[in-house]
C-alpha cells in the first residue's frame, strides 16, 4: 500500500516512528512535515497518488485533506490524535478536520462516545515504543554513571496548566532524602533518545504521571520508552491501566503517601525490581511498538 504520512517529522518523535512502523509492515511511505510544510500536502498527494493518508492533529491540514479526498475518490484518510484533554471541546478547532477524515484514532478510550458524535469511525489507538530510537543503552561510561545514576528519576514537565498536579508526588519523593534526578524541568536540560535511555536505565525507579487519569485506557508515550530501555516504571494509578499493560511489568501509586511507601519498598527489593523491568522490556518490544500500532489501525479499517 502507498501511504502518505502528514505528521511533524523534524522533531524526530511520533512522525518518524509511524513511518518506520508502516515500513516494517511492508508499505511504501511518503512523508510531508505537517508542521513545517502542511500546504505541500496536496501537491505531494498528486505526485504520489496514495491509497491511504495518515495525518496528525494539524489544523492547517483541514482543507488539504478535503482537496485530496475530492481528487482521489478511493483514498482513505485517517487522523491520529496522540494527545488528550479533559474534554473534547478543547479540540474544537480540529472538528472540521476530524469530520473530513474517514477514521479518527485517539489515545484515550474514555472520550470515544463523545468523539463519535463528531466522527462515528473513532477508535482507540494507544501510543507505543519507538523501537528504532529506544533500547537498552549499548555503552555506559563512568561519566554517564555520575550524571544519571539515582534512586528515582523523573523526565518531563511538572508545572503549567496540564502538569501542575505532578509536583506534589515529586515533592513527596524529594522530602524522603533519596537521590531524585529530574530532567526537562527545574532548570535541568531535556534528555532525548540515547541520553534518555541511559537516564532511565541508570535510575532504580522511574516515575510516570500521565495526565487525565479519568479518560479511560490512556497513558503517555513516556511509559513505553521507559520500559523500552529496561527502566523500572511506576505510573499514577488509573482505571483500566492493566487493560493496557500486564500487572507484573510496572507498579502504581495514587497518593503522595503511597508513592513514598512504594519508593521505599522498591529501593529495598532490588532483584524483584530488576525482574519487573526486564519483563517490561520484553513485553513492550513484543507487543507495543509502532508497527503493532499501525497494524492495529489498519485492522480497524479492514473490519
Amino acid at each position: 500500500m502507498k501511504i502518505l504520512l502528514l505528521f511533524p517529522m523534524a522533531d524526530g518523535q511520533t512522525g518518524p516512528a509511524i513511518k518506520y512502523g508502516f515500513e516494517q509492515l511492508g508499505h511504501i511511505v511518503k512523508a510531508v512535515d505537517a508542521k513545517k510544510l502542511p500546504h505541500d500536502s496536496y501537491k505531494v498527494a498528486c505526485e504520489f497518488e496514495p491509497d491511504l493518508v495518515f495525518c496528525s492533529r494539524t489544523q492547517a491540514l483541514t482543507w488539504k485533506v478535503v482537496e485530496i479526498k475530492a481528487k482521489f475518490k478511493n483514498v482513505i484518510v485517517c487522523m491520529w490524535n496522540v494527545d488528550t484533554r479533559a474534554s473534547i471541546n478543547e479540540w474544537e478547532h480540529l472538528f472540521p478536520l476530524i469530520e473530513a477524515c474517514d477514521y479518527y484514532f485517539v489515545v484515550a478510550s474514555g472520550l470515544i462516545p463523545e468523539w463519535r458524535k463528531i466522527n462515528q469511525n473513532t477508535f482507540w489507538l494507544p501510543e507505543g515504543l519507538q523501537i528504532e530510537s529506544h533500547d537498552k543503552p549499548r555503552m555506559i561510561t563512568e561519566e554517564d554513571r555520575v550524571k544519571y545514576s539515582c534512586d528515582v528519576c523523573w523526565i518531563g514537565g511538572r508545572s503549567g496548566r496540564h502538569h501542575g498536579f505532578r509536583g506534589e508526588y515529586l515533592d513527596a519523593i524529594g522530602r524522603m532524602g533519596v537521590v531524585l534526578k529530574q530532567w526537562g524541568c527545574q532548570g535541568n536540560p531535556k534528555v532525548w533518545d540515547a541520553e534518555h535511555d541511559k537516564a532511565v536505565a541508570l535510575a532504580k525507579i522511574n516515575i510516570a504521571c500521565s495526565m487525565h487519569p479519568q479518560n479511560g485506557k490512556y497513558t503517555s508515550q513516556r511509559n513505553y520508552i521507559i520500559m523500552g530501555a529496561a527502566g523500572f516504571l511506576m505510573e499514577f494509578a488509573r482505571e483500566q491501566l492493566f487493560e493496557i499493560f500486564p500487572r507484573n511489568i510496572l507498579d502504581t501509586y495514587n497518593s503522595p503517601q503511597e508513592i513514598v511507601e512504594k519508593v521505599k519498598y522498591w529501593l529495598e527489593h532490588d532483584k524483584e525490581r530488576r525482574e519487573f523491568a526486564e519483563r517490561g522490556y520484553k513485553w513492550v518490544r513484543e507487543n507495543a511498538t509502532f508497527a503493532h500500532r499501525m497494524k492495529m489501525a489498519l485492522d480497524y479499517m479492514e473490519k
